[in-house]
């Protein structure tokens, strides 16, 4: 049977008005589409979550989904406990009654406890400044050049907050608390809104986009809470800078919907029971957007998430 010739694309987005938000300004995107994928994410996916059964590695960790429906687990988001803490390489599409090896980062450099082998989730996901690594970077490599930029950063928030015996990033989430978050007014996510426009010192920096309103809403409160602990890091001249103006997210969204990211079943395509999906990876001009396309059955491909990064705003390699 010949493979229809599907092309994913970035779904047609609609930027709203702005909101500052301490040293961010957050412009709500909307996203045409049908909106139901019939996905579990964040903590209602029951995910189960240990380190290898063949022993422990760095650079990986296995994945059950005890849940019943597929759950998607995102780029970033931390996954506690273990022999140390890690975080998400890239994003993973997990079939129910599914289990699969995925690649991770740690991001706890001063713990390897033996013994310890299952970890817990709580959707939370790393800061921009952690996460501006793993964009585009491909699976991760003992030794490599990223895990020890990643460890780097995460020692700049001991530096910023005081210092984590272990240099735990979850540790710094943890001191992240209500009073922090009381002094930053952060908009509820309005109705139907699929995404957001992330502005940094007047400028883009990122755009994350889901397939649902829901998926957003499942995560939307953790990326804002991890991208204001970014704001311990910025120079004095970020932190009152004055809000990005609309224009500028309108055209950083113009840039990331026109990126083309090929034929759905070029390679990389996973079967599952009710869809197939696939890590998708695309530039246009200074955008590098990734994250996950799924199709299913009699519909064209969607983006159940994407991550869009400005590779030119001049805090990508400075926070």
């Amino acid at each position: 049977m010949q493979i229809p010739q599907l092309q994913v694309g970035v779904p047609q987005l609609h930027v709203g008005a702005g909101t500052a938000a301490g040293p961010l300004t957050l412009f709500p995107v909307w996203t045409a589409g049908p909106g139901r994928l019939g996905i579990s994410t964040a903590l209602h996916a029951d995910l189960a979550v240990s380190e290898l059964a063949a022993g422990a590695r760095v650079g990986q960790l296995t994945v059950r989904n005890n849940g019943k429906h597929a759950a998607l687990l995102l780029e970033g988001e931390l996954l506690e406990g273990g022999q140390q803490h890690r975080t998400c390489a890239r994003d993973v599409l997990v079939d129910t009654g599914e289990t699969m090896d995925i690649d991770t980062f740690c991001v706890e450099a001063g713990r390897w406890e033996a013994g310890q082998d299952t970890h817990r989730r709580q959707a939370r996901r790393a800061p921009l400044s952690i996460r501006a690594k793993l964009a585009g970077g491909g699976p991760p490599e003992i030794g490599s050049r990223r895990q020890e930029q990643i460890w780097a950063r995460v020692r700049r928030f001991d530096a910023a907050r005081g210092p984590s015996a272990t240099s735990s990033l979850p540790e710094h989430l943890d001191r992240f608390g209500s009073l922090d978050r009381h002094s930053f007014t952060v908009p509820k996510p309005l109705e139907g809104q699929r995404g957001v426009v992330l502005g940094v010192s007047g400028q883009p920096l990122l755009l994350e986009v889901f397939g649902t309103a829901t998926l957003f809403r499942d995560h939307y409160r953790q990326l804002i809470d991890a991208a204001l602990l970014d704001a311990v890091l910025l120079p004095t001249a970020a932190q009152t800078a004055a809000p990005m103006p609309g224009q500028l997210a309108r055209d950083f969204a113009a840039i990331a919907g026109a990126i083309d990211f090929g034929e759905f079943y070029s390679e990389g395509v996973q079967r599952h029971d009710s869809m197939r999906s696939r890590n998708v990876l695309g530039i246009h001009g200074p955008v590098i957007a990734e994250g996950m396309a799924v199709r299913l059955p009699n519909r064209e491909p969607d983006i159940a998430h994407l991550s869009c990064w400005n590779t030119k705003h001049p805090l990508m390699e400075a926070l």
